[in-house]
């Protein structure tokens, strides 16, 4: 999850965060703090969004709750995913945290580790850091 994290902490962590990344000619990112996940981990929607008829559309969004590891690390894990169009919404945890889809949450982290990939290759992370030094260089920033 490298890119994802990258991005939460060029904005300063996922706490508060509403990071909106335009990167010309893809769609634009959005990453939300979305306060606490199912299992009460800090948690983040990661969104690429289009207008339709004047709505706002996810192609696709993704809800990840950030896991803090032994070594001090984090790790993203999803748990949601939805699309406007077709609408597709999706939960890991339907019925509370005791009722995880391990085989959505597989295919939702192989699809994230794709979207990752993307993301990088797409130069998501350059953006990132741009649209940062251009939010702090508008005044009263």
């Amino acid at each position: 999850m490298k890119t994802i994290s990258a991005i939460v902490l060029i904005f300063d962590g996922p706490q508060n965060i509403h990071a909106a990344i335009v990167n010309e000619p893809y769609m634009r990112l959005v990453i939300e703090d979305i306060g606490i996940g199912p299992r009460g981990f800090r948690a983040v929607s990661v969104a690429h969004y289009f207008e339709l008829n004047g709505d706002l559309c996810q192609d696709p969004e993704i809800g990840l709750e950030i896991v803090s590891q032994p070594d001090g690390t984090s790790r993203y894990e999803p748990f949601f995913f939805q699309v406007a169009i077709p609408p597709i919404y999706q939960e890991v945890y339907p019925d509370g945290p005791n009722s995880e889809n391990r085989v959505l949450k597989q295919k939702l982290t192989e699809f994230l580790h794709t979207w990752e990939q993307n993301l990088a290759d797409q130069g998501f992370l350059k953006a990132a850091r741009k649209a940062v030094v251009n939010r702090a260089d508008r005044p009263g920033a």
